[in-house]
């Protein structure tokens, strides 16, 4: 009997180990890790060295660091972001939060603080110069969690901002500086904050309710509008700069068809009054952050 207890006592706790372990993935975004470390690689392949022979070369090992190194850091950042969010999503999110609040703050602290270690240790095997770059963005992304994400616009401007200094960064490993990639990043960078701009529009409601000052709120409906219009005519002069350069190769199909895609998003603005109507925007530019990605690859 004692020792039927025992095991199941021991089964208890294996799965209870489990289950957090989950909770913990699931914090850390995984799937956003995913994409970050497919979009990584695919700039350095395709952008930076044109053959994927490269990543089972000796010249490779030090991109498989960066990834990495990257990777560690970004989850120490959602972490973080866990943490200072702990009771407020208790509040006002509960449902949602059920799975993540397995893992206590203190743990989510621990955590935050290992991944970094190792984050700059990988750094630190690189060179100086990557070093250098993850301890400021390690710096940043506790300065963003802590304060900036509560500022009103300037939150999703670091937010994006932080996204593309991930792509940035391969400019520093390589030693140089790309003109493809930085007119790309800025085109990620409209996309990606249009993006943040339109779930506030979609959140409306629930911040209301909670009382939380977001972008439409602050501004106005209509004002925000206008915030986004001027973000997608942004993104569509980025495609018109960009395209020059590489117009004769595949990688401008995909910024053909997002300039028009773009268009469409413009006319859906317009007529956008509901909840429904911004989650089509929003759809929209799900797929062209994920097409971006794919579209690496025909540069």
């Amino acid at each position: 009997m004692l020792s039927t207890d025992s095991s199941n006592k021991t089964v208890k706790n294996s799965n209870s180990t489990f289950v957090k372990i989950l909770a913990i993935i699931s914090i850390a975004r995984w799937y956003n890790i995913f994409l970050i470390s497919i979009s990584l690689y695919a700039i350095q392949i395709f952008i930076f060295e044109n053959s994927i022979r490269f990543l089972f070369s000796s010249s490779g090992i030090n991109l498989h660091l960066y990834v990495l190194s990257i990777d560690l850091i970004v989850i120490g950042g959602y972490l973080i972001n866990a943490f200072y969010d702990f009771e407020k999503d208790m509040i006002n999110q509960p449902e949602k939060t059920y799975f993540d609040r397995l893992v206590s703050k203190r743990s989510c602290l621990n955590i935050y603080m290992l991944c970094n270690v190792f984050g700059l240790l990988i750094a630190y095997l690189i060179s100086n110069k990557i070093l250098l770059f993850s301890a400021i963005l390690i710096s940043v992304l506790w300065i963003y969690s802590h304060k900036l994400r509560k500022k009103v616009l300037l939150g999703e401007i670091s937010a994006s901002l932080l996204l593309i200094s991930l792509f940035l960064g391969l400019g520093i490993l390589n030693n140089k500086f790309d003109l493809t990639l930085a007119i790309f990043s800025t085109y990620i960078f409209t996309i990606d904050l249009t993006r943040e701009i339109v779930k506030k529009m979609i959140s409306l409601k629930g911040d209301l309710i909670v009382g939380e000052k977001s972008i439409p709120i602050y501004f106005g409906i209509k004002n925000c509008k206008y915030i986004i219009f001027f973000l997608m005519i942004s993104s569509m002069v980025a495609i018109l700069t960009l395209l020059p350069i590489i117009i004769y190769k595949p990688f401008s199909y995909y910024f053909i068809v997002a300039f028009f895609i773009i268009s469409v998003s413009i006319y859906l603005l317009h007529f956008a009054k509901n909840k429904s109507q911004y989650e089509k925007i929003n759809s929209i530019y799900k797929l062209l952050l994920g097409l971006a990605i794919i579209s690496i690859t025909l540069y």
